[in-house]
Formats: structure tokens, sequence, C-alpha cells
């Protein structure tokens, strides 16, 4: 993958009202080369100043689908039942399944024992952490899953570089200038996923939501400052983007002050 230190300065965006400047939030755009995914059995699952992030693959778990399907709760086994496609069916099954498995861990607490509801703009949530500041979030694409956890607000993405999809026809409503010339540079579409990703990382991590301010939210290496009010927060971030397999990129928006990513790959049926 690309390196982008240094392409372009450090872009600022001001508003003025009633010539005051509103609350500006900092970001840090970066690109994790050279990864490790470690045995997921071996994580210590304690909330700290980190992320952790997990990648499950969804055709090497098809076999642990009856047992996953156990942990559900009732809503949660109507919704997939709702699903037309099995694909997408046993896609819900496995993303839930080891969701639960993952945060039981952080919580001590059996994985169908997990309680979930729904915040901001219907960000969920976990409802019984019993004090454990305990956030999470989750994306697929494919045949991926990812699940980051963190003690405090966390957004991840994750996208398969699909080179048959047609970006240009988007690029000038969601990019700014600065990202367009950089899309439009060598391996184009590798270059739009991984800037998509990490404006619907950051936009997961606020509970912001894509809306029409997409394009203002930075997408290129480097530090930046931006409105708070174009993301949602007035916090300052750190969104880092790493290779999820091969033609797979993913990147994950949390603190700015979470100092360590690890990474982890689990097996379903040893973590049940």
């Amino acid at each position: 993958m690309l390196s982008l230190s240094g392409t372009l300065p450090p872009v600022t965006i001001y508003l003025t009202v009633q010539d005051k400047k509103m609350s500006l939030s900092k970001i840090h755009n970066c690109y994790v080369n050279d990864i490790t995914w470690n045995d997921a059995a071996t994580c210590n699952c304690q909330i700290g100043d980190q992320v952790d992030i997990y990648r499950i693959g969804i055709a090497a778990n098809l076999s642990h689908l009856n047992n996953l399907s156990t942990l559900l709760n009732a809503a949660e086994t109507a919704r997939g039942k709702r699903y037309f496609q099995l694909n997408d069916k046993n896609r819900f099954i496995i993303s839930r399944g080891a969701l639960r498995i993952i945060l039981g861990k952080y919580l001590n607490q059996q994985a169908a024992a997990i309680e979930f509801e729904m915040g901001l703009n219907k960000k969920p949530f976990v409802n019984n952490t019993n004090g454990v500041p305990v956030c999470y979030n989750v994306s697929h694409s494919g045949d991926w899953i990812v699940i980051a956890v963190a003690a405090s607000e966390i957004g991840v993405d994750t996208e398969l570089i699909n080179h048959t999809f047609e970006f240009k026809d988007i690029i000038a409503e969601y990019f700014s200038p600065g990202e367009i010339n950089y899309i439009n540079g060598e391996q184009s579409c590798e270059r739009f996923f991984k800037l998509w990703t990490r404006k619907e990382a950051l936009t997961k991590a606020t509970a912001k939501g894509l809306d029409d301010g997409l394009k203002f939210i930075p997408g290129l290496d480097g530090d930046h400052s931006v409105r708070a009010d174009m993301i949602g927060s007035a916090k300052d971030w750190t969104v880092s983007s790493f290779e999820l397999y091969k033609n797979y990129v993913a990147s994950v928006a949390g603190s700015a002050h979470a100092n360590e990513l690890r990474f982890w790959e689990i097996t379903l049926k040893q973590q049940q």
C-alpha cells in the first residue's frame, strides 16, 4: 500500500459566526504498514489505551453457524431470518456471534448475556457493561468482518477493492479537490477505497453518519483541522488505515490518545 505523508499540507477549515471561530477538531490520518495478525486466543482482553482490531473470515466460519446461532437473542434471530439472500443471513449470524464472543471476553460475561441498545443515530452500544468502559464498531465487506474494540468511541470500515466500481462518478460529491487529485493518480481504485474507509470510519465513530458534508472530512495522510460540526464531535481523532486482507482495505477511527493498535485473528470455535 502507498504512504502519502507529505503529499499535501494540512487543511484547516473555519466558520465565522458573529466574528468567532467555531470549535475545531484535530484529525491525524495515517497508513499502518507491516502489521501482524496475532492469535486472538492470546489476547488479554483488557480495556486500556489500545484499540483491538479483530478480523473474521466468513467462509472459514460457516461450519460454526449452528453454534453461533444459539448465542443470538430473539430479536437478532428474527432479524437474521428477514435476510433474503443466504449469504447475507450467514454473514449476519457470524458477525453477531463473533461480536458477542469478543465482548464477552472483555466484560467477563457469557456471550449470550450481552445486551445491546441503540444510541445516537441508531449507533448500538452495550447496555450491561457493569462499569467497564467498552465501545465497539463492526464493518464487513466481501468475505471479511472487522470488529474494533476500545475504551472510547470507535469506528471502523472495510471495503473490498472493487476495480469494476465506477467511483469517478461520485468523487466530486464526496471528496475535496485535493483528494480528487490524489485519487486520480496511480492506483486510483485503491486510493479511492482507502480514503472512503477513512471518512466512513470517522463518521461511524462520531455517530454522525454519511451526509452531504462528507467531502469536508479530511481523508489524506497527515494532520488536519476541521469544524467540529462537520464531523459531529469536538474531540481529536486518529484514523489509521491498513490492509485487512489481500485486496481489502480498512480504516479505524479512535481517540487521538489511543497509543496502540493490536491486530487479532479469531477462530470462533476456539473462542466459544
